[in-house]
């Protein structure tokens, strides 16, 4: 893997036990749980979209995508972080909690093995120290591939109320 850090400041967040990091010059927001709408045959891990100011947002549960809670509750701590792709992509990331902004020695940055965890390498762009533990770093150019979004956003949270219902 290839992958390069383009930006040594992180935004850290808790997916089950583990913190994980994403570059911060990609959040846009910060969001509590927002009410979504509901798609049909949709993978379980995508629950659905929002409209976030006038953009189809889709919404990717990642403590189901990455099985690190696979009956995850939703409530009002409960977080998404928008994210911008470099094509100019939106996507929802629901987390378990936010932790922290940081700034990272790129001479601490590693590339990341493929360690057999519950997170597949294509996923992760690399890992850093922080302390005493290991931070992953998300690749979230590949959370949500085009052609994935491309059916999400097919649907529109304004359109087709009578095939779409929100759901919180």
């Amino acid at each position: 893997m290839n992958a390069t850090i383009e930006s040594n400041q992180m935004l850290t967040f808790i997916l089950g036990t583990e913190t994980y990091g994403i570059q911060i010059s990609k959040v846009r927001a910060i969001l509590t749980y927002p009410p979504i709408t509901a798609i049909p045959d949709a993978s379980e891990w995508v629950k659905g979209v929002i409209n976030l100011r006038g953009e189809v947002v889709p919404i990717i549960d990642l403590r189901i995508r990455f099985r690190t809670n696979l009956e995850p509750e939703y409530t009002d701590r409960t977080i998404t972080i928008a994210v911008e792709t470099e094509d100019d992509r939106m996507i929802g990331l629901v987390v378990d909690e936010v932790s922290d902004m940081v700034t990272v020695d790129l001479e601490s940055f590693f590339q990341a093995p493929d360690m057999g965890s519950s997170i597949s390498p294509e996923y992760i762009k690399g890992l850093f120290r922080q302390d005493d533990k290991m931070i992953v770093i998300l690749d979230v150019e590949r959370v949500l591939d085009i052609t994935e979004m491309q059916q999400l956003t097919r649907h529109s949270p304004d359109d087709n109320d009578d095939v779409l219902k929100t759901t919180s």
